[in-house]
Order: structure tokens, then sequence, then C-alpha cells
């Protein structure tokens, strides 16, 4: 196997095991407390369709990694997975730094840089198609 799709499989692995530690840990830890509290069920139920959408974009994240390795014009489907890795790293530490330094004792600032790096160094070393 050559560099790049190695490193757009092992991008894509994680990325896959992020979303299910996303969904099997964090869910029943972060949306079971909250559905306990006062707030009001729009609230609730809009944060329980947040939580799932961010599972599904990473999914099409790991998609898109797994069509970089497998296609021959696969490079934009890195780049393409690679920003949004590094999108969701900016905003983990965006809102550690910022917003409530607690985040960062939360997985949230963390995977995404090196799942980006990795995507990057992928597409950095995969041959052009031009």
């Amino acid at each position: 196997m050559n560099i790049p799709k190695g490193l757009y499989y092992l991008a894509a692995t994680l990325s896959l095991l992020g979303a299910l530690a996303h969904e099997v840990l964090g869910a029943p830890k972060v949306l079971q407390p909250l559905a306990e509290t006062d707030l009001p069920k729009d609230v609730i139920w809009l944060h329980h369709f947040s939580w799932h959408v961010g599972t599904v974009a990473v999914l099409v994240m790991v998609t898109m990694f797994v069509l970089a390795a497998r296609r021959e014009d696969g490079r934009i489907f890195g780049l393409l997975a690679s920003a949004m890795s590094a999108g969701f790293a900016a905003l983990g530490i965006g809102l550690a730094l910022f917003g409530d330094a607690v985040l960062w004792g939360t997985p949230a600032p963390y995977p995404w840089t090196l799942i980006a790096l990795l995507g990057f160094v992928g597409v950095a070393t995969s041959p052009r198609k031009d």
C-alpha cells in the first residue's frame, strides 16, 4: 500500500472510532443528563439533533477518506475530509480557548487535529491527476 492510501485509511479508521465513541460513550454522558434538566423540550431535542448531526458529519468524512484511498481521482475527497477535520479541530480548540476551558477536559479539541494532519499529508503526497 502506498503512503497516501495508508494515511487516508488511518484517518478514516480514527474518524470511525471517533464517531463510534461519540455515540456509544458520549451520547449517554451528555444527552441523558440534559434530558433530566428543566430546559425547554425544544432546546433539549435540538441538542439531540445537533449531537447526531455531528456523528453523521464524521461518517461522511470517513466515506470521503475511504474514497480518497480507493479512487485514482480521490485526492479531492482527501482534501475535503481533511478540511472538515481541520474545521472540527478549530471549533474544539476555539471553544476551549474562548468559550470555556472545561472543554480541554473532553475529547473535543484533540483527535481532529491529528486526523486533519494525516489527511493533509495524504493529499500532499498523492500524485496529482490534473
